[in-house]
């Protein structure tokens, strides 16, 4: 879509309000400002960032979830840039890794310059701890993946995909990977989806397939920066301030104040409750939409022998994260301390050094077992003692469950209402970059729209 001019915009359209201060709100806001509308956005909680925000857990400033991005997020880096920040500081790059602890599992190796194609194949030949069997299943799925060019039914699972998969490359890659992009098990992911993120993992460009880790914490990554270039621009920002019913736009009332177009950028729970006497089956789109817990764990080792993590990011071993309840507990280990330890604020460098954080995805475990789990993962698995758990935050609705066939809303509501987010139609699961992207795009929609 061409951009277009600001000036005939004005002309027809004076105001956009959106309602939500997540990365979706944000970067309609950013779009829609930077195409010369007057915006207003409006967000419940005291601080902008949605489900990807910084938070307080005993005078500490953590996140209320530990992210994993992608090189192939190129609209998430893309709007970072556009707010003035770099992303290359912000974000710690390290190829694709899915060892434990003892460095056994899969990993990218070879030149980088080589396609990614190419070192996902040395990285299945030279995989520690596989057999023979275990690499050559998963050299023939992944060419029954490109052959298909990246497609599937839209009934099937992931676990539908690992068809003819060993149980080892299966427990030990196809399951931590399918966390990592969707928070929910095998069984629970799209399979479509799924490939549609290995695409452009594998194929996009140099370097899409690494994972891309933050230096900082959420507020820090995106949010701050994005409030105060949207305040510099004349913006309005209405923060702590939660509507009981929704704004309509003025084509769509009886009254002739008001904004001329409204987006939802709230979560799928939020929006059902503002427009379900608006637009019934459309808030119920939303209402029937499955949705997972995300738990991150956050440890202090005080052992004067531990300096650092061998790897920024560590995936536990399946075979040991049951509890004696039953379910399991956290999939991946960060260290916060190595992560933060150029950052530019020493106190946060400081605060941080020895922290590390545990993300347990798709639990339904109370805070407490989460955090007794945990400890037990981190004395038994990664050998550490002299731990001082500082407590788990859990976001209950963390993420949207993107099932097999999963029908998901679209953006237009009615005339001049919309929506935006990581739950709606779009080609990415609940991931920040479809946040993004969402978002983006819905902007461009409304004013051409307009």
């Amino acid at each position: 879509m061409a951009r277009l001019e600001s000036s005939s915009i004005r002309q027809v359209l004076k105001t956009v309000w959106i309602i939500g201060g997540g990365w979706a709100g944000l970067s309609a806001a950013i779009e829609l400002v930077d195409l010369g509308l007057k915006v207003r956005l409006i967000e419940a909680k005291k601080q902008l960032g949605g489900r990807a925000r910084t938070v307080q857990l005993r005078s500490k400033e953590v996140d209320n979830g530990q992210h994993i991005l992608l090189g192939a997020y190129k609209n998430t880096l893309s709007v970072m840039l556009r707010v003035g920040l770099k992303p290359d500081e912000l974000l710690y790059r390290q190829r694709l890794d899915l060892r434990n602890a003892a460095s056994k599992g899969f990993r990218l190796i070879g030149y980088q310059w080589l396609p990614v194609g190419i070192q996902f194949i040395l990285g299945t030949i030279g995989c520690k701890g596989w057999s023979i069997l275990d690499k050559f299943s998963l050299l023939m799925a992944a060419a029954k993946w490109v052959y298909s060019d990246f497609n599937c039914q839209q009934h099937l699972s992931v676990s539908d995909l690992c068809s003819g998969i060993t149980n080892c490359v299966k427990n030990n890659f196809m399951s931590p990977l399918c966390l990592a992009v969707f928070n929910t098990p095998l069984e629970l992911s799209s399979g479509s989806v799924f490939l549609r993120v290995l695409r452009d993992a594998l194929l996009a460009h140099k370097g899409s397939s690494d994972l891309l880790i933050p230096r900082a914490d959420m507020g820090e990554l995106f949010p701050q920066a994005a409030q105060q270039w949207l305040n510099d621009r004349g913006c309005e920002i209405t923060l702590a301030h939660r509507l009981k019913d929704c704004p309509l736009p003025k084509s769509s009332s009886l009254m002739d104040t008001g904004p001329d177009a409204v987006i939802l950028a709230c979560d799928a729970k939020s929006s059902a409750r503002l427009v379900s006497s608006i637009n019934e089956a459309w808030a119920s789109q939303c209402s029937d939409l499955l949705h997972a817990a995300i738990s991150t764990t956050y440890v202090h080792c005080t052992d004067p022998e531990f300096i650092k993590l061998e790897r920024p990011i560590m995936m536990l071993e399946p075979s040991n994260a049951e509890d004696d309840f039953g379910e399991k507990t956290a999939q991946f280990v960060f260290d916060r301390g190595f992560l933060f330890q150029n950052h530019s604020n020493l106190i946060k460098a400081a605060s941080n050094k020895k922290m590390l954080s545990f993300v347990s995805s798709y639990t339904s475990l109370p805070n407490e077992l989460i955090s007794a789990a945990v400890y037990d993962q981190a004395r038994k698995e990664l050998k550490l003692r002299d731990l001082e758990i500082l407590g788990t935050v859990t976001e209950k609705s963390a993420t949207f469950c993107c099932t097999p066939g999963t029908v998901r809303p679209g953006n237009k509501i009615i005339k001049n209402l919309w929506a935006c987010g990581d739950y709606l139609e779009g080609p990415y699961p609940s991931t920040i970059e479809g946040a993004v992207m969402s978002g983006i795009q819905v902007a461009k929609m409304v004013a051409y729209d307009l």
